[in-house]
């Protein structure tokens, strides 16, 4: 990647962060079902050099690298979306983003096999389990890493997204569902690997009951069900049991760290989300982005 390495409005890029990064030991393969196809789905996740970053392909296509650059907002709806330039689609890619972030794995090849990637347990915590699993090794680079130096914000609707200087990484996020037993939620996360692990990464993705007929119809949501996702309406979950009492807004954590990750780099500021969702999420990754100059 190339960067602008100056001192913007936003921040900051640290080349020389002193962090190394990381690709996976060896390729792992995991399989699942789609979320929103209901379809059999394969990834087969490949190490990379040092400075390649994170990429999508299919057999015998070019890679799409998974950043801010490829990603489509306006089809980022339910889900979040890279679109390479000959128009080749990778969905639903932010619950392996994350995971890839949170362990710090900067450099790898995802190629998938299917219309999106396996939704799994709903989170991220199959695929941190797998990826750890393959070994996580360093590749003899340096990390760059974005330091936000002065407050950023988007709106988007009724969205609202923030983030302001901090050192480290916070993630914080509140969603808003009145009339319904969620209500208002919220949650924060100091970021490290283990604490990503056990806090959030088993909170599973949701929906209101009273959408999934409309969400099928759009061809969505066809391979949920409640062992991988939260079903609530006005007066309870529909689910034997929940994860966290608070699982609504931790996935909303495992959201907002995916869809930053398109970024490219590590991150040090404290974020906010409120009401917000991936074509959110995306738009403000673009934001800081462009304020602070990156070519890629």
């Amino acid at each position: 990647m190339n960067f602008v390495t100056e001192t913007s409005p936003v921040g900051t890029l640290v080349r020389d962060s002193g962090i190394p990064t990381r690709t996976i030991a060896k390729a792992t393969v995991i399989e699942g079902t789609g979320i929103h196809s209901g379809t059999s789905c394969r990834v087969h996740i490949q190490p990379r050099d040092a400075g390649e970053g994170i990429a999508f392909t299919r057999a015998g296509r070019t890679p799409v690298p998974a950043t801010w650059k490829f990603a489509d907002a306006q089809s980022s709806d339910r889900r979040t979306v890279i679109i390479g330039a000959d128009g080749e689609r990778f969905e639903q890619i932010e619950h392996l983003m994350a995971a890839l972030h949170a362990l710090g794995i900067s450099d790898a090849l995802v190629e998938q096999q299917g219309p999106e990637v396996p939704f799994l347990g709903g989170g991220s915590r199959e695929y941190i389990d797998a990826l750890r699993q393959s070994g996580i090794t360093e590749n003899g680079g340096i990390l760059p890493v974005i330091h936000i130096e002065h407050p950023i914000s988007l709106e988007d609707g009724g969205a609202l997204l923030t983030a302001a200087p901090h050192n480290g990484l916070i993630l914080s996020a509140y969603v808003e569902f009145p009339g319904t037993v969620v209500g208002n939620m919220g949650y924060n996360l100091e970021v490290s690997p283990e604490r990503f692990y056990d806090q959030v990464s088993a909170a599973r993705t949701f929906a209101l009951a009273s959408d999934i007929e409309a969400l099928r119809s759009r061809g969505l949501a066809r391979g949920g069900n409640l062992q991988n996702a939260v079903v609530f309406d006005e007066f309870r979950y529909h689910n034997e049991s929940l994860h966290f009492p608070d699982e609504v807004a931790r996935h909303k954590i495992i959201d907002l760290l995916g869809d930053l990750a398109l970024l490219g780099c590590g991150l040090s500021g404290h974020f906010w989300a409120w009401r917000a969702g991936h074509r959110s999420h995306v738009l403000f990754a673009q934001k800081i982005a462009r304020g602070l100059h990156l070519t890629s």
